[in-house]
């Protein structure tokens, strides 16, 4: 049984550099500028969450962590999710006999190993190596050129099959078989062999891992003394693990198969907020390295809501391919989709955003083939660290979950400096329902608790509309996360409405998704302008 207990501040680090906090600095920031996590910011100076202040003095751990000191919040399990280490590898490497962690109690944290390498600690043998790594010992033993089966402590083993040079194509593969195959991305793929299309015959050879090998000069020194510090990689060599348009996990199934089928978290609440964090850490990083558009939107706050999530999948549509097989759309996996490139946008122009839901294990979503679907999991979390400790829920259609949304907009709003909502604030948030009392053009939905509140949401909606396509339209309608808002003007936009099929095709499309995106982000520019 894993225990949670509740947050971790208190650390030991192996080396660490003095830093003063300037004006324009953030945690973000500091954490690209140093090349290390903002969770390891956030431990080495207790810091309660991501505020810091001109003139404040910070530790800032560049060699890693090599211990720490459980406090309030802190599991075993989520301590292995956050430094990327096996559970029972760390259970071991401490030589706890359970996940029972108390208040005070020091930890400490081995160097993370690239996939397929182990570091033999006390107490282990070849057997037990073999037999947690699903090999043989002869295996073992091949892939370490090992005479015998005496290890010692500190000793690098291979314990995985060394990965191969090459793959010939067979009949029936495709280029995103192969790649799903052996975990990587296309581009890996048509990058290695020089592909400029993703066309490849039976028969062919394609390069597979050209000079990925890594060598043992590249690997994390252990000290002298088991358990020692022991420093962690730089972040270039420690993101999470990545499979595709992935990270962390991806899912059982390559498509929606049917419209009842789904994918149960792997992972509690609070070790998926942290795994999202980290995802949307690697996306805010993405888009930071783009070139920006213009300022039009500086001194803004939008806040994006990105519809259902969670336990809640919203609709869920069936529709036939060109050979009459059906194809099953889930309005929440999608949602989310257009929500990230509205993001994208807006942060282009120049905008402060943020996310009320995010998700652990991708952002952007491009897929390779509009016949598979996204496939409908139930791991989003709200953003929110508070509602994912010990006893917090997934998003989910209650009155409590739609309040909830609100709340965290607020405390986002309430958390940004002046300078970037000095111009307003804005709530948004994308859906793509299936509902046959709205036309099939994009609906904007308003609604206000007093007069006031409808009036400034009206025309915020009023505004959006030239820019959203034929037959949009603007619609007044009772939405609890559109009432008692507190962004200045709140709406909701139905991006496509999935009871019409060309939307449902249309929204499984990557390109037609960015240009939903797109057309909402011109349209919140044009009020910007015009306020």
């Amino acid at each position: 049984m894993f225990i949670l207990i509740f947050a971790l501040v208190g650390i030991a680090d192996s080396e660490a550099l003095n830093y003063t906090v300037a004006q324009s600095d953030t945690l973000y920031g500091l954490s690209r500028h140093f090349d290390i996590p903002v969770n390891w910011i956030i431990r080495a100076n207790s810091l309660e969450d991501e505020t810091i202040h001109p003139g404040e003095r910070l530790q800032i751990p560049t060699k890693g962590i090599s211990s720490l000191e459980v406090r309030p919040g802190d599991s075993l399990s989520a301590l292995a999710v956050e430094f990327k280490v096996d559970l029972d590898y760390l259970r071991r490497y401490n030589a706890l006999t359970g996940d029972n962690l108390q208040i005070g109690d020091k930890i400490n944290i081995p160097a993370p190993l690239p996939e397929g390498r182990y570091r033999v600690i006390p107490g282990d043998t070849l057997l037990d190596i073999a037999i947690r790594s699903g090999l043989s010992i002869g295996e073992l033993r091949m892939y370490n050129s090992l005479e015998s089966d005496m290890i010692h402590p500190g000793q690098l083993l291979t314990v995985k099959a060394p990965r191969p040079e090459g793959h010939q194509v067979k009949n029936g593969e495709s280029l995103w078989t192969i790649a799903r195959q052996y975990s990587l991305s296309m581009d890996e793929l048509k990058s290695w062999n020089n592909l400029e299309k993703d066309v490849i015959h039976p028969g062919q050879l394609l390069v597979l891992f050209p000079g990925l090998s890594p060598s043992d000069a590249e690997l994390p020194r252990e000290p002298e003394v088991v358990l020692a510090s022991v420093p962690v990689q730089r972040i270039e060599n420690d993101g999470p693990p990545v499979r595709g348009e992935y990270f962390f996990s991806f899912p059982k199934k390559q498509s929606q198969p049917r419209d009842d089928y789904w994918e149960s978290p792997d992972a509690s609440a609070s070790v998926d907020y942290r795994r999202s964090r980290q995802v949307l850490d690697i996306f805010k990083g993405e888009i930071a390295s783009l070139p920006k558009i213009d300022n039009s939107l500086r001194g803004w706050h939008i806040v994006i809501d990105p519809g259902h999530g969670g336990l809640d999948p919203g609709a869920i549509v069936t529709v036939a391919d060109g050979n009459g097989n059906p194809v099953v759309i889930t309005e929440d996996e999608y949602a989310y989709d257009v929500s990230l490139r509205l993001y994208r946008s807006l942060y282009r122009h120049g905008a402060s955003v943020s996310l009320t839901i995010i998700s652990p294990d991708h952002h952007i979503r491009n897929g390779t083939d509009a016949r598979q679907t996204f496939v409908h999991r139930k791991n989003e979390v709200y953003n929110q660290a508070a509602q994912n400790g010990n006893g917090g829920y997934r998003p989910v259609g209650t009155t409590d979950g739609l309040n909830l949304r609100k709340t965290i907009a607020g405390e986002q709003i309430g958390s940004v400096p002046l300078s970037g909502k000095q111009n307003g604030t804005l709530y948004i948030s994308i859906h793509a329902d299936n509902t046959p009392d709205l036309p099939e053009g994009t609906a904007v939905l308003f609604d206000g608790e007093d007069d006031a509140e409808k009036e400034r949401s009206r025309s915020f909606a009023s505004a959006l509309v030239p820019y959203l396509g034929n037959g949009s339209i603007i619609h007044n309608q009772p939405l609890r996360v559109l009432e008692h808002n507190p962004a200045d003007a709140a709406v909701l936009i139905e991006v496509r409405n999935i009871h019409y099929t060309r939307n449902a095709w249309a929204l499984r499309s990557a390109n037609l998704r960015e240009q939903d995106a797109l057309r909402i982000a011109d349209g919140v520019v044009a009020w910007a302008n015009s306020n």
